[in-house]
């Protein structure tokens, strides 16, 4: 066990990723009494707790005495009165996980000395489970080692350099809202078609969720798309009209603008 793994967690923050990440933890079986959560105004911090159990704090100070790992899950714009806060309650023995999206660990780190951090990008999927949460390189064995105990039970976990983080928050993080919105799409287009909206909307998902299912287990897209497709078939004509509608290219600038926003506030040390 390392010093960070008493499984006692402190939550800075409680929106919506906050939200997805006790949810999965308590299905993963985190016993909620050693969840405490705090928000700037209360009322996340409560919501939690009305909805999970979790304990709620007042200040941070109070959230972090009893806590060995610190999830920080503020809005960028709040990091740095957050980061003051927890300058003075956090320790050695604590684990910071930054969760914050366009501050890089080192300038996490330049304002907590000697307390280790560790930068995460989950998605909102490991409310299920189901999720995929990359942690950012580090020379401390022991820190990344800790990290990746609190995420293992929700789904897969990767390592990857700093410098690939500000990508994958726009392909992983933003992933599922961008998922989301196909099936929307897709919803409607059978709206369209006369399909009644309940049965619409559960065929898309359907797909959606049988399709990531195909991809999961090692199948490739070029595979899924040529399990359905034959060709001068109806799946190929709505492919090709994808195609003439720059799909690729739509969702390529999507997260060239997700990845530019994020460079463009980005905070170094």
């Amino acid at each position: 066990m390392t010093a960070h793994a008493d499984g006692t967690v402190a939550l800075v923050g409680c929106g919506r990723m906050a939200r997805a990440l006790v949810r999965g933890l308590i299905a993963a079986g985190h016993p909620p009494q050693r969840l405490t959560g705090v928000s700037r105004t209360g009322r996340g911090a409560r919501a939690l707790a009305e909805e999970y159990g979790i304990r709620t704090a007042g200040t941070v100070a109070a959230a972090v005495r009893d806590a060995s790992v610190v999830v920080l899950a503020v809005h960028p714009h709040e990091t740095a009165d957050a980061l003051a806060e927890l300058a003075g309650a956090t320790t050695p023995r604590h684990l910071l996980l930054s969760l914050v999206a366009s501050w890089r660990t080192e300038a996490i780190a330049a304002r907590l000395p000697d307390v280790p951090v560790v930068r995460a990008v989950p998605n909102v999927a490991v409310a299920e489970r189901n999720g995929v949460t990359v942690l950012g390189d580090t020379p401390d064995g022991t820190a990344l080692a800790a990290a990746r105990g609190l995420f293992d039970g929700l789904g897969q976990v990767l390592v990857l350099d700093e410098d690939l983080l500000e990508a994958v928050s726009a392909l992983s993080g933003a992933g599922p809202a961008l998922v989301a919105g196909f099936a929307e799409a897709l919803a409607a287009a059978g709206r369209a078609q006369g399909i009644p909206a309940v049965t619409a909307d559960l065929l898309a998902a359907r797909a959606v969720c049988g399709t990531g299912a195909l991809l999961a287990g090692g199948a490739t897209p070029a595979a899924v798309i040529d399990s359905v497709a034959s060709p001068g078939g109806m799946t190929e004509a709505a492919l090709r009209r994808l195609d003439e509608g720059a799909l690729p290219e739509s969702v390529r600038q999507a997260v060239d603008a997700a990845v530019r926003l994020s460079y463009g506030r980005l905070v170094t040390a």
